[in-house]
């Protein structure tokens, strides 16, 4: 199996981030595999990734809304694994059915850091390494996970969409300042429900109906937007099944 190196998806439970763990490590990247509790890595991307046969991969305990757990869980991967050449960030704060009145402030704010400021510190753990690199016009990718909500707010989405809205800043915003020395950072709208294990059980009709995005599909998508030459990158894409009515 190549080698093609080192990726690190934060937030690699059950759903997107496991199956794009799977994807990368059957391309031949090493894997770091981050979530906040071990628990969810055990029950989203450890089995998944043991079945990849020749794959390297590690999990690393990591909050990415704390700066010396992100700066101790990179320092880890960088040790290990050695520096990171795609980034992918799968966070979401949550928060919804609540209307701007009945939001809590300390909620809202938890909500952002999940959404947006973990994103930030991820991106300036990996940034330094990436911007190193020398010989190549490619020197790093970093993919930001995100939904519909980045690009509108509903009556009661307040609290996840402003994070949203953040994290889509902050990507067009890495784009623009790093895209010159090699660095393609895109913005994923995830515009459906995924078929993670909780929402099939409480929504198995949609399933059968193709009414949810297939999360190893779309982890299919993710690796071709790394692949993607400097001279054609896409620095924001949409995704949804085809059955999924364009909300906007």
């Amino acid at each position: 199996m190549k080698k093609s190196g080192v990726c690190v998806v934060v937030g690699a439970g059950p759903g997107l981030g496991s199956s794009v763990a799977v994807k990368f490590a059957k391309e031949g990247f090493k894997i770091a595999a981050m979530c906040r509790k071990k628990e969810s890595f055990d029950k989203g991307a450890a089995k998944a990734l043991a079945g990849v046969s020749g794959s390297q991969s590690i999990f690393v305990q990591c909050d990415a809304t704390i700066q010396s757990s992100v700066t101790s869980a990179f320092a880890t991967v960088r040790d290990k694994l050695g520096p990171v050449d795609v980034l992918v960030y799968n966070c979401g704060g949550g928060g919804f059915g609540l209307t701007p009145l009945e939001i809590k402030p300390d909620d809202f704010l938890q909500s952002f850091k999940v959404s947006c400021l973990g994103a930030l510190l991820c991106t300036q753990a990996v940034l330094p390494d990436m911007l190193k690199k020398t010989g190549t016009k490619k020197k790093g990718t970093i993919l930001y996970s995100s939904a519909t909500s980045a690009f509108r707010g509903g009556a009661k989405t307040a609290q996840f969409a402003c994070g949203k809205h953040g994290l889509r800043a902050l990507s067009q915003s890495v784009a623009k300042a790093y895209a010159s020395s090699g660095v393609h950072a895109c913005h994923v709208r995830l515009d459906c429900i995924l078929d993670t294990p909780g929402y099939v059980a409480r929504w198995p009709a949609m399933k059968a109906q193709d009414k949810m995005g297939c999360t190893d599909d779309i982890a299919e998508t993710y690796f071709a937007i790394h692949q993607q030459s400097p001279l054609g990158w896409s620095n924001e894409i949409d995704i949804r099944p085809y059955t999924e009515g364009w909300t906007c």
